[in-house]
């Protein structure tokens, strides 16, 4: 087994970060697929999937998401994103089951509300 530093995997996190405000999304993918590499946290791999979503690489996404709404404790976020990525696949059953999911956590999330009414009326 590798003897990983977690603090190189947090390192990376925030160059992903800093990547991403800069708009430079595809860095920001590398840097957290790096992070990813070496400790898997939920946050890491939402931004990450966040970034593939906005890229245009849903499927990706939908990799990135799924792991990050498995490991998260309350990963409403995760499931929204995920909904979004499922949407521009043509999955809008699932869309609308992770949005529950979403909706089950955080009640108010006004996005997600929002999104489950448009795709459900399609």
């Amino acid at each position: 087994m590798v003897d990983t530093d977690p603090d190189d995997s947090q390192s990376l996190y925030h160059r992903g970060r800093e990547a991403m405000d800069r708009g430079d999304l595809r860095a920001a993918v590398d840097f957290f697929q790096q992070s990813i590499d070496l400790f898997p946290h939920f946050k890491t791999l939402e931004l990450q999937g966040e970034c593939l979503l906005t890229l245009e690489r849903p499927t990706s996404a939908i990799i990135a998401l799924a792991a990050s709404a498995t490991l998260g404790a309350r990963p409403f976020r995760a499931l929204y994103l995920l909904a979004q990525a499922l949407v521009q696949i043509g999955d809008n059953r699932k869309a609308i089951e992770k949005l529950n999911e979403a909706l089950a956590m955080q009640p108010d999330f006004a996005s997600a509300k929002a999104l489950l009414s448009e795709i459900s009326n399609t």
